[in-house]
C-alpha cells in the first residue's frame, strides 16, 4: 500500500470515529430499545456483508452452525485474497456514500463497527498473513476433526455434503501448500519451534486403510432411520475418497512441508518489513497503537503490582517466604492436584454449576439463557483449558473444555479463576450475550475465531475485547464474594501476573531482541507454572506474535474504564449497568470507551 493509499485510510478511520461520537451527546444508553432497529439501507448493507462472508468462507459458516455451505471449503488460494480485499473496498465504498444519510445512534455505531471490520483486512492485507497457513497449532491437520465435528449429521443429504467437503480437500490442501511456497520464496516463512511435530500428525491422515483416517469417524454412526443399503453405501463411497483422493493429497503435502524452509530468528521482526508487521499485528490484537517499547514497560510495571499483592497473601498465610519460593512450594504440593481425571472434571463442573452461576446476578443483568457444558477434552499438546462459542441458531451449547490428560498438573487453586475465564462471567457469557443481543446484527453477533495465523492480514477478531474481557471477568470474582480462600486468590493472582509477562516476553522476543531462553526463564521466575508450561506457552508466543498482548490491554482498559465510571458517577454508578454497556459495545476498544463515556455522561 502507497502513502496516498495509507493517509487516505487514517484519514478514513478518524472521520468514522468523529461521526459516532458526535452522536453520543442525543442517546441515553447505547443500545437503547428505541434505537434497536437498523435504518433500511444499513440493514442491507450489513446483511449483504454477513452473507458474503458465509458464502466466501464455508467453514466460517460450519463454524457459527449455518450448513448452507456445509460442502465446501474456504478458498486459500492467493486469488481468493486479493478478491477479499477487492470486495472489502467495494463495501467501504458502500458504507461511505451511505453514512452521511445516517443519523440515529444505532446506524451510526454499527456502520463504524463494519467499517472497522473492512479496513481492518484492507490495511492488514499488504502484509500477507496468510502465507504461512501450516503449523504445530493450526491447518488442516489439527482444525479437520473439530471442523467435521460441527456439521449435520441428520439427513442423507448431510452425509452427501460430507461425501462432497471430503472430495474437495486436496484442492484446500494443494492451495495451502502454494501459499507456503509463496511465502518461501518472499522470505515469509515459519520458524522450527511452530513446525515441531507437523510432519508427523500429517502422517495420521495419510491411510491405506480408511478406518485409519480421522476423517472416517462421522462414517461410524448413522440416524435411526437410515437402511443399511444406504449406510453402506455413504461407507463405501467415503472409503474410495479418503483412500484414493485425500490421503495422498496429505502425503504430497506432508512431503513438501518434511523438506520446508524455516527462519532461523524466533522474532517476526526478522522477517520482511518485520517491524511494520509486528506494530500491525499489535494494531489487529490490541485496537491500539502502542508501540512494543510501551507494551513491554506496561508488563514490567503490572509484573511488579500483582507480586506486591501476592507477597500480602503469602504473608497472611504466615510464610516467611518470597513469592517465587512459595508458588515453588506449592506447585509442588500433591494434595492441591486431582488423582485422576474424571475428579478434575467433576471439580471444574461444580465450580461452574454450583459456585459461581448462583453469583453471576450480583454483578449482570440480562443474563444470556445460552446453555453452557463443561467437557473433558484429553489432549498431551494442548492447552489447559479453552472455550468453543455456541451456534447463532442455538442447536450447539457453547463448551468450556477441559484439558483432562495432564489432571496431576491442573493445581486447584489456579481451577475458580480459570472457571470464571472461560465460563460465566467470562467467554460464554461475552459470546452469549452478543449472540441473544437483538441490538446487534448478525455480522456483530458472532467472531471468526479461526486462523489466528492470518493476522493482520485477516478480518478483526476484536482480540482485546474478547479476552481481555475473559481476564476481566477473573477478577469479578471479588465482587461475587467467590476469593475469600487466599489460595483461590492467590491462584486469580498467579494467572493475571501469567498475563501480565505476556506483554514482556512477547514484545522481548519479537522486538527487543530476547532469546527464547530468556523468555521461558522469565516466566517462570514469576508465575506459578511448570516449565513444562511456560515452554509450550512461549512457543504459542512464538506461533502467534502479538495475540497474547491482547489479555492484559484489554483487561487494563475495562478497569480504567469502570474507575472511570466510579469517579464521575458517585452514587449513580451502577456495575450491572457499566456490564451492560460494555457487552453492547462489542467491538474495537475505542468504541467501548466512546460508549462508557456517552452512559457516564448521560446520567451525570
Amino acid at each position: 500500500m502507497d502513502a496516498v493509499g495509507a493517509n487516505k485510510l487514517r484519514d478514513i478511520r478518524q472521520r468514522l470515529v468523529c461521526v459516532s461520537v458526535l452522536t453520543l451527546c442525543v442517546v441515553l444508553v447505547p443500545g437503547s430499545a428505541s434505537d434497536a432497529k437498523l435504518s433500511p439501507e444499513l440493514q442491507q448493507l450489513v446483511d449483504d456483508y454477513f452473507n458474503w462472508r458465509l458464502q466466501d468462507m464455508p467453514q466460517f459458516a460450519t463454524f457459527v452452525g449455518i450448513h448452507d455451505y456445509d460442502d465446501l471449503w474456504d478458498d486459500m488460494s492467493l486469488p481468493a485474497y486479493q478478491s477479499r480485499y477487492n470486495k472489502s473496498q467495494e463495501f467501504l465504498v458502500q458504507a461511505e456514500a451511505l453514512e452521511p444519510n445516517l443519523s440515529l445512534h444505532s446506524d451510526l455505531t454499527n456502520l463504524r463497527v463494519l467499517k472497522d471490520d473492512l479496513l481492518t483486512y484492507i490495511e492488514g492485507y499488504p502484509f500477507q498473513g496468510f502465507l504461512v497457513p501450516l503449523s504445530n497449532m493450526e491447518g488442516p491437520q489439527v482444525d479437520l476433526s473439530t471442523l467435521i465435528s460441527w456439521m449435520l449429521f441428520e439427513t442423507s443429504q448431510d452425509y452427501e455434503k460430507l461425501l462432497s467437503r471430503y472430495g474437495r480437500l486436496p484442492e484446500q490442501l494443494a492451495q495451502i501448500q502454494t501459499l507456503m511456497e509463496t511465502g518461501v520464496a518472499v522470505g515469509f516463512v515459519n520458524h522450527d519451534i511452530s513446525m515441531n511435530g507437523v510432519v508427523a500428525t500429517l502422517d495420521g491422515f495419510v491411510v491405506s486403510v480408511a478406518e485409519d483416517s480421522p476423517l472416517w469417524s462421522p462414517l461410524t454412526t448413522f440416524p435411526d432411520n437410515f437402511t443399511q443399503e444406504q449406510i453402506t453405501d455413504f461407507q463405501t463411497r467415503g472409503a474410495a475418497i479418503i483412500t484414493g483422493q485425500v490421503s495422498p493429497a496429505f502425503q504430497q503435502l506432508r512431503d513438501y512441508v518434511s523438506t520446508y524452509t524455516t527462519r532461523p530468528d524466533i522474532a517476526i521482526t526478522s522477517l520482511p518489513n518485520g517491524a511494520e508487521l509486528y506494530r500491525q499485528i499489535i494494531r489487529f490484537h490490541t485496537s491500539t497503537s502502542l508501540t512494543p517499547e510501551e507494551i513491554h514497560q506496561m508488563g514490567l510495571d503490572e509484573v511488579t503490582r500483582i507480586e506486591g499483592e501476592m507477597a500480602k497473601i503469602v504473608s497472611e498465610l504466615g510464610y516467611n517466604m518470597t513469592v517465587p519460593e512459595f508458588s515453588a512450594m506449592i506447585k509442588n504440593d500433591s494434595t492441591f492436584y486431582y488423582d485422576n481425571a474424571d475428579d478434575l472434571l467433576a471439580g471444574f463442573q461444580d465450580l461452574v454449576y454450583n459456585v459461581i452461576t448462583p453469583q453471576v446476578p450480583l454483578v449482570f443483568t440480562n443474563i444470556p439463557q445460552a446453555e453452557l457444558s463443561v467437557e473433558g477434552k484429553p489432549d498431551p499438546g494442548g492447552p489447559g483449558a479453552f472455550y468453543l462459542t455456541g451456534s447463532i441458531d442455538g442447536s450447539r451449547p457453547g463448551v468450556f473444555y477441559v484439558n483432562t490428560y495432564h489432571y496431576d498438573a491442573t493445581p486447584k487453586y489456579q481451577m475458580l479463576t480459570l472457571s470464571m475465564h472461560e465460563g460465566n462471567p467470562g467467554h460464554h457469557l461475552q459470546g452469549s450475550h452478543s449472540i441473544e443481543s437483538p441490538n446487534m446484527p448478525y455480522f456483530r453477533r458472532v467472531t471468526d475465531d479461526r486462523n489466528y495465523y492470518q493476522a493482520p492480514s485477516r478480518f478483526p477478531m476484536n482480540t482485546a475485547f474478547l479476552e481481555g474481557w475473559g481476564l476481566y471477568a477473573e477478577s469479578l470474582g471479588f465482587e461475587m464474594s467467590l476469593y475469600d480462600d487466599p489460595y483461590d486468590r492467590y491462584g486469580h493472582y498467579s494467572e493475571e501476573i501469567f498475563r501480565a509477562c505476556r506483554l514482556v516476553v512477547d514484545t522481548g522476543m519479537h522486538a527487543l531482541g530476547w532469546s527464547w531462553q530468556e523468555a521461558v526463564d522469565f516466566m517462570f521466575l514469576h508465575t506459578a507454572r511448570s516449565r513444562l508450561e511456560i515452554e509450550n506457552e512461549v512457543n504459542r508466543y512464538v506461533n502467534w506474535p502479538g495475540q497474547a498482548l491482547s489479555y492484559k490491554i484489554g483487561d487494563l482498559k475495562f478497569m480504567e474504564l469502570r474507575t472511570r465510571a466510579m469517579a464521575e458517577m458517585g452514587a449513580s454508578y451502577d456495575i450491572k449497568q457499566f456490564h451492560e454497556v460494555v457487552l453492547e459495545s462489542a467491538g474495537p476498544l475505542d468504541l467501548i470507551e466512546d460508549e462508557v463515556d456517552a452512559w457516564i455522561n448521560s446520567v451525570i
